[in-house]
Formats: structure tokens, C-alpha cells, sequence
């Protein structure tokens, strides 16, 4: 029996963008099944493109919705969805022309409830590749236990994990997502890809890792597939959220899996990405989750993100001094070039980042700044409880 491929692609203000998503699915090496396109309550002109593509390729099925964020649309796309896989793209994303003919051809080869790839940063005028950090290969039975779900998030280093919880990056046996995806709490609107991603992961039976990376996440400063009127029920998602994941993690708990322990990793994650005040805390000489510090040193934080600027409020309400404040795009008043670094006068320097390869790569900057690596504090996986 030929296995086949739906693609679903969720829609929302995303006129600017939607015509490159559909001509990078268009243009594949290989002929997809069917193109499911969910327009999620659109304002803009993305309805009519839709239309205007669907006139001309008989694949392309158009659904229209009231808006109700990415797990309402996804679940209208994978509710008519005949493809013997499933798959994703995000309206303001693209893919390269050889992806599902590989992943397809991996799927097909070795049965594979999962086929995942790494992904492109697309910045527009520059571009950063990441790989899967789970090496290339076929992943079942106590394999796929030990080396895989033992190390979906790493436990040593902050914030680091094995497969990456993107959909988009991936294909999926019908069977496995979608009672999933169907399930999903609608309103769990940010990083609602985790909770279907690591789902599928635990009722996964072979995982195939493709050491490739085809999918342009194209990063871009305004628009939002939720729409910004969901924004203010940021709470109660995350609440729900974690108390699924959590149950997801517990019930998949094996002896030796350290799956409570990576889920606590991911927890504090998410926490400080959105509300870091909620984490935040400093007690018996620590700044958790950062390390050791007193009141009296001198302090620089490093990165002028969301974490940074609710990182400095906290300092000092605590009463610490902030000496500096560092980023690449010194944008924001007061906030110093790296470079600077050099003739500030500080005790420590903070990392406000919350990605491990991405702190690595600032740690060697600060090398080479001459800033000794005791004097450098990031979130220490250690600390988190």
C-alpha cells in the first residue's frame, strides 16, 4: 500500500508570507498527498490567496474558522487529513524542495512512527543550521527508551534538548498524532508544539533521526499565528500546559529515564521565557537559578531580552548593584556593545540566556573579552528543584 503525506499548514495574517509557504510545498521532489490549508479567522488578504491557489491545484483543501490559536486550527487540519502521514508548516515559514521526498523515503523504509530533521534560523539576510543534537539513526525498542526519551532534555547544562519539540520539523504516522493532536487542550496556546511533540514521543515504537535540516523557521519581529488577543490569558495556558506535561512525564516514567528531573529542566525553562518573576528568588548567598553572589558585588548582565530586563527589575528591588548591562543589538538605553564589557568595573557577569549553545558562544566572546570564566554566571542546571 503507497504511504502518503498530508500537509497541514495553519493561516493567520500572514498575506505577506503565505504565498512562499505554499510554492515551497508545491515545489516538492515529490508530489504530497494533499495540501490542508486552515485559515484560523484571517483580517488580511490570506483568504484570498487561498482561494486564488486552490483554483489551480485540485491538493490544495481551504477550511475557514473563527480565530482560536494554533491547536484549534492544527486540529481542523489533522480532523480531514487522509495522508498516511501528517506533517506542518507554519504560514510565514517555507521548506527546502527535497524535504518530504527524504523524510518520506526514511518513513517508508524503516516503518517509522517519527521522521525529524533539524531546521534553519532564517533571518532573512543570514541564515544559522540546527541539527538534532540526537545523533543521525534508527531509534525502537530499548533504544529508543534509554537513548532517546533518557535524554530528551538534557540534565546537565540549561537549556539543552535532544529532540527539538518543533512539529514543523517533522513527519508523523497518522495513528500516532492524531488521537494527540485531537486531544489537545485549545487553550494551550504557547508551546503547544511540546505537548504534541513529546506525546508522540512516548507512544512512539521507532524513531528515525535524519541528521538533515530543511525547514526555514523564519524569524520576524511582529504577527503571530494566535492572534495578540489570546495573549492575556498567558496564565491559565501555561498552567494548563504544565500540568499536562507533567502528567505526560510521569505516566512515561521508566527506572532510570530521569524523566521527572527533565521535565522540572523544561519546566523552569518555559517559566523564565515568560514570567522569570515566578522563578526568580535569592536566599543563603544564591541568585537562584544563576549560582552564588552577594549583595555586595558588583554585578553586568548579558543579554537585554525579556529575562534580562525582569533580571535587572528584581536585582535591584533586592537591592544588588547593576553596573552594566551588554547585548549585540544595544538598542534599548542604557544597554552597552559586548565590547564595552572591557572597561566596565564588575564582579560578575550574568548570562541572561536561557539556550546552552547559545550561552557557550557568548562564554567564548567573554574569553576573549579577558573575562575570567569564574567571574560568568548562567542558570545552573544543578540548582533547579
Amino acid at each position: 500500500m503507497e504511504k502518503t503525506l498530508s500537509v497541514i499548514i495553519p493561516v493567520y495574517n500572514t498575506e505577506k508570507y503565505l504565498k512562499r509557504a505554499l510554492e515551497s510545498v508545491l515545489g516538492q521532489t515529490i508530489s504530497v498527498h494533499e495540501i490542508i490549508c486552515v485559515d484560523d479567522g484571517s483580517t488580511d488578504r490570506s483568504m484570498d490567496i487561498l482561494n486564488a491557489y486552490a483554483k489551480k491545484d485540485g491538493r490544495i483543501k481551504v477550511i475557514h474558522k473563527e480565530n482560536g490559536g494554533p491547536a484549534s486550527a492544527r486540529k481542523a487540519g489533522v480532523a480531514i487529513a487522509s495522508g498516511t502521514y501528517l506533517t506542518f508548516v507554519d504560514s510565514d515559514d517555507f521548506v527546502e524542495p527535497d524535504m518530504y521526498e527524504e523524510m518520506m523515503s526514511l518513513a517508508c523504509r524503516y516503518h517509522a512512527d517519527i521522521v525529524t530533521s533539524g531546521f534553519i534560523r532564517d533571518y532573512g539576510n543570514s541564515i544559522t543550521v540546527n541539527h538534532e543534537k540526537m545523533k543521525a539513526g534508527v531509534y525502537t525498542g530499548e533504544q529508543l527508551k534509554t537513548e532517546v526519551l533518557g535524554s530528551l532534555i538534557d540534565t546537565d547544562s540549561f537549556y539543552r534538548m535532544g529532540i527539538s519539540d518543533s512539529l514543523c520539523n517533522k513527519i508523523f504516522r497518522q495513528d500516532k498524532l492524531k488521537p494527540v493532536q485531537m486531544a489537545m487542550d485549545e487553550r494551550i496556546f504557547m508551546w503547544e508544539d511540546d505537548a504534541v511533540v513529546f506525546s508522540c514521543l512516548f507512544r512512539c515504537d521507532t524513531l528515525v533521526v535524519s541528521g538533515k535540516s530543511y525547514y526555514h523557521y523564519c524569524v520576524r519581529e511582529t504577527g503571530s499565528l494566535m492572534g495578540t488577543e489570546r495573549t492575556g490569558h498567558l496564565d491559565e495556558s501555561m498552567d494548563i500546559l504544565l500540568r499536562y506535561l507533567e502528567k505526560e512525564f510521569r505516566d512515561a516514567d521508566r527506572q532510570g529515564l530521569n524523566l521527572m528531573r527533565q521535565f522540572q529542566i523544561m519546566k523552569t525553562s518555559f517559566l523564565m521565557m515568560k514570567c522569570a518573576s515566578k522563578v526568580l528568588s535569592y536566599g543563603n548567598g544564591i541568585l537562584y537559578p544563576f549560582g552564588k553572589v552577594n549583595k555586595e558585588d558588583r554585578l553586568l548582565l548579558y543579554g537585554a531580552g525579556k529575562l534580562g530586563v525582569e533580571l535587572k527589575a528584581y536585582l535591584e528591588a533586592q537591592g544588588f548593584s547593576v553596573v552594566g548591562w551588554a547585548d549585540k543589538s544595544a538598542n534599548r538605553p542604557g544597554v552597552i556593545r559586548p565590547d564595552e564589557i572591557r572597561e566596565a568595573d564588575f564582579d560578575y557577569v550574568i548570562i541572561t540566556v536561557l539556550i546552552a549553545d547559545v550561552v557557550e558562544h557568548i562564554r567564548e566572546d567573554l574569553k576573549k573579552l579577558g573575562v575570567p570564566d569564574e567571574k560568568v554566571l548562567f542558570v545552573d542546571a544543578k540548582l533547579i528543584r
